[in-house]
């Protein structure tokens, strides 16, 4: 009687592809993803890991002149990987906009400079050193998105002006003593909070007589 085969024996033993010298030379190096997206765009490659392999490749041959030229290099707090820790983050363009106003050394840098710095800040913390964010959070400007400069930056985008400063004000007596632009930011919060989908921020927003510039 033949022997019988089960169907865990059937099925063929997984293999691991053993990873190339290329490979192993980026691995072990302090090159990053960031850096191996930008040889992938740069040179056309197909894929990342195709990227990596090119990276491998320039370590082992010597060759790492050719990635400098690239704009990539060992130093791990390029500009692209700052960039890139900068889009992962919670930061905004108001917060570009209120880091430009706050530090006389941004002030005429573009944004995507001033975006590398607020990753530089990130990439920073990730290594134990938190004092840059303590001094953006000084500025106001931290990863939240209802920060007061992006509070103040909803309102003027939302279409509301003076006339829904004096209606909120008399409409709402918690509001009664604060100044124009304490209620300005209350209302760019609640065009935030529109934003978010929350229903009651909506229909205050109705109260007052603004009915655009928060709907998605």
């Amino acid at each position: 009687m033949p022997l019988r085969t089960t169907a865990a024996q059937a099925v063929a033993p997984r293999t691991t592809k053993p990873m190339s010298n290329e490979r192993k030379a980026f691995w072990h190096s302090p090159y990053t993803n960031a850096d191996a997206q930008v040889v992938k765009t740069k040179k056309n490659l197909p894929t990342l890991d195709a990227a990596k392999e090119f990276i491998g490749a320039s370590i082992l041959n010597k060759k790492e002149a050719d990635l400098q030229k690239l704009g990539v290099t060992r130093y791990r707090f390029d500009d692209h990987d700052c960039m890139s820790r900068f889009q992962r983050s919670g930061f905004t363009d108001s917060d570009v906009k209120q880091a430009k106003k706050s530090f006389p050394f941004l002030k005429g840098s573009s944004d995507n400079d001033v975006k590398g710095y607020l990753g530089l800040k990130l990439r920073n913390v990730e290594l134990g050193y938190k004092g840059g964010m303590e001094m953006l959070a000084e500025a106001g400007i931290t990863e939240s998105k209802y920060d007061s400069h992006e509070q103040l930056d909803a309102f003027k985008g939302s279409g509301m002006g003076a006339r829904h400063v004096a209606a909120a004000k008399e409409k709402y007596e918690f509001l009664a003593d604060s100044s124009d632009k304490e209620i300005k930011e209350y209302l760019g919060l609640k065009v935030l909070n529109a934003k978010d989908g929350y229903g009651f921020a909506k229909d205050m927003l109705k109260d007052i007589g603004a009915t655009k510039g928060w709907g998605r």
